[in-house]
């Protein structure tokens, strides 16, 4: 595709005007595509700051749960009562948790094209029986956009996964971390030309990649806007 605009609609870190949340949603916007990427804990915080960013919820043509925690589905209350037949994407266990609000879960068990040039790929096994699915865009003369919910897998397993299977270099990383090492850090700066730590990354990590990685560092908040 030859463009994308991300709205971070819900991060842990607010902006003025905004509700912020311990959760994460993103709303993708491409060529012809329009999609959410999580959807937050609080229905009431997603109605709120998708007002506020004029997104019109009922154009979605799919969505997206990374994994089944409620941080990242409780908002999907909210998207079913504009569209309730929306096609969810989920990993492997998840179905019940979209199915509550009257959403059609589609389990993802291996990686596919869902729209042209959206990738979700997994599912990765965090633990026993938990799993973990993750989106990937991309954009012509750019590289690869990969957004993550948790990465309770190991992000370093995550975009390593997603260089191999698209065969294109990482252009940015946006999403949960869940708190890597310094080594998994380390691993994502020498592949991905930018790196965004969002929600469960910690506060710590948001600061060493900044340190360490400035030139790579690309803060998002609730309400960032970003285009490719």
């Amino acid at each position: 595709m030859s463009k994308l605009k991300l709205t971070i609609v819900v991060d842990n870190v607010p902006s003025p005007g905004l509700m912020h949340d311990w959760g994460l949603s993103i709303y993708v916007e491409s060529d012809d595509t329009r999609a959410i990427f999580d959807a937050d804990t609080n229905p009431n915080v997603m109605a709120y700051n998708l007002e506020r960013l004029n997104i019109d919820i009922g154009k979605l043509d799919f969505g997206v749960l990374s994994h089944d925690h409620h941080d990242h589905y409780g908002g999907y209350e909210y998207i079913s009562k504009y569209v309730s037949n929306l096609r969810v994407y989920v990993p492997p266990g998840a179905a019940r948790s979209i199915e509550r609000y009257g959403l059609k879960p589609c389990v993802i068990e291996r990686p596919q094209e869902v729209a042209k040039g959206i990738y979700i790929i997994g599912p990765f096994e965090a633990w026993s029986g938990f799993y973990e699915i993750s989106m990937v865009i991309r954009v012509r003369e750019k590289g690869l956009i990969l957004l993550v919910g948790c990465s309770h897998p190991g992000i370093d397993k995550i975009a390593r996964t997603a260089r191999e299977l698209l065969n294109d270099e990482i252009y940015h990383v946006i999403g949960g971390f869940h708190r890597p090492s310094h080594r998994m850090v380390d691993y994502l700066a020498s592949i991905a030309r930018y790196i965004s730590p969002s929600h469960c990354s910690g506060d710590d990590i948001r600061e060493y990649v900044k340190r360490k990685y400035p030139e790579k560092y690309r803060e998002i908040r609730t309400g960032s806007v970003i285009e490719y």
